[in-house]
């Protein structure tokens, strides 16, 4: 056998593990797929994988569960080691025996989906959405937020909301829309990762020319609480944070 058949073996043979074993990260959604799937049926209408589009930009949505006590929102993170951060910081630090990396802050990550869902479902009351980011118990959490859990707390966390703020009807229509509005066709899922891509080298971009990504104002070096970070001179109109 030739050395560039041989090659070519090889790079088909891992091409198609890549397609057959499922990342970390879609392991984790199928695991709180499955979880989510044992909440009432009649109460909760759970959605996977929700990809929509809003003001002309796709958002993809890990969970979305709709009831009559909220619509809940659901970021999926299967990390592992030490996590911690603010809670309006731009990115908080994974720490894996010594070694940190930067994860974008998942709390700001769901309030995008938030405010894309908003927009989409405006004639009902903003407060019935309810965020949720849920860590695989694989991960150690430092942060202290209320939306913040491991994953075998979240069906306990959105029965722990017990007061109507939905008519059954609405839950219908809301689940109905979200159903009729889903892009998850693998040409929108193409689209959506490149538009991903574009935008996350537009916004490195502009951190490192100095500028605030979300209103273009300059940035400014200040000393907080978690040490030192750049601020938007706009604040608090604009309350952007780059962690140094």
């Amino acid at each position: 056998m030739s050395k560039a058949v041989l090659l070519l073996f090889v790079v088909l043979f891992f091409t198609l593990i890549k397609l057959l074993i499922p990342s970390k990260g879609k392991m984790g959604e199928r695991t709180v797929s499955r979880k989510l799937n044992r909440l009432p049926h009649d109460r909760y209408k759970v959605i996977n994988n929700l990809l929509i589009n809003s003001c002309g930009y796709s958002t993809q949505i890990d969970h979305v569960v709709v009831s009559q006590y909220g619509v809940f929102v659901i970021e999926t993170k299967n990390y592992q080691g030490l996590i911690y951060g603010g809670y309006n910081t731009d990115y908080w630090t994974q720490n894996i025996y010594g070694n940190k990396y930067e994860l974008y802050n998942p709390i700001i990550q769901n309030n995008g989906h938030i405010k894309a869902l908003k927009r989409l479902l405006k004639d009902y009351n903003s407060d019935v959405f309810v965020s949720i980011v849920a860590f695989s118990k694989r991960a150690r959490l430092r942060v202290d937020y209320d939306e913040v859990v491991y994953w075998n707390k979240i069906n306990r966390l959105i029965k722990s909301y017990n007061q109507e703020c939905l008519s059954r009807e609405d839950m219908y229509n809301i689940y109905s829309i979200l159903l009729s509005e889903n892009k998850t066709s693998r040409k929108n899922i193409k689209e959506h990762v490149r538009a991903t891509r574009k935008n996350i080298k537009r916004k490195n971009n502009a951190i490192s020319n100095g500028y605030c990504p979300i209103c273009g104002g300059s940035l400014v070096l200040r000393d907080g609480k978690y040490g030192w970070f750049y601020g938007c001179q706009n604040y608090p109109k604009c309350k952007y944070i780059h962690k140094v």
